[in-house]
């Protein structure tokens, strides 16, 4: 299961729910290259998916100084533009 952190409120939840990864709304990650307080939060949310022994998911990696900061911080997964745009499934195999 995946628990989505997209605003404060979702703490509540994360103690009570069993997940296997957080996931980090775009809204906390686009800004990290340039904003402290982005990056203060991505890294706190990052602090507390460690606490509770699960792996975090940025969303809306754009570039490559998004990523970077991203390693730094020891997020665990990213996805987004920066990396690989969406591809069609094919489900007619």
């Amino acid at each position: 299961m995946i628990g989505a952190v997209s605003g404060f409120s979702s703490f509540g939840y994360l103690i009570n729910l069993p997940v296997d990864y957080l996931k980090i709304d775009s809204a906390f990650v686009k800004n990290i290259s340039h904003n402290l307080i982005s990056q203060a939060l991505v890294e706190g949310f990052n602090c507390i998916a460690d606490a509770m022994n699960v792996e975090t998911i940025a969303e809306l990696v754009e570039d490559e100084t998004i990523l970077q900061k991203l390693r730094e911080m020891g997020v665990d997964y990213a996805q987004g533009y920066g990396l690989a745009h969406p591809v069609p499934i094919n489900f007619n195999r």
